[in-house]
């Protein structure tokens, strides 16, 4: 009964609970922090929004220094669709400032 309890969990967190796609990669340009999102801008004016940000890419680059503003950074993201598969939750998990 244990088992099938456990089973039963994973398999309602799967369907119901945020689903974590794969990593992505995308150049742009820092832009801001306003209230709890980082932005950037693509080459092509889209923007990226992110609501979190990793330890490790926060140690990496602290981007509350308002002197990266403008920098172009490579940005590795994980993608989380909402319950309802629209709303979107990016998470930062590497940068690396391109020169």
């Amino acid at each position: 009964m244990k088992t099938l309890f456990i089973a039963f969990a994973m398999f309602a967190t799967t369907f119901y609970g945020s689903i974590p796609q794969d990593t992505v990669k995308v150049n742009g340009t820092y832009d801001r922090h306003e209230d709890g999102v980082y932005f950037f801008m693509g080459d092509e004016g889209e923007i990226y929004e992110f609501h979190d940000i990793t330890d490790e890419a926060s140690e990496a680059f602290d981007l509350m220094d308002e002197a990266l503003i403008g920098k172009l950074f490579n940005i590795t993201f994980t993608l989380e669709m909402g319950e309802d598969d629209e709303m979107e939750y990016n998470t930062i998990i590497a940068l690396k400032l391109i020169e």
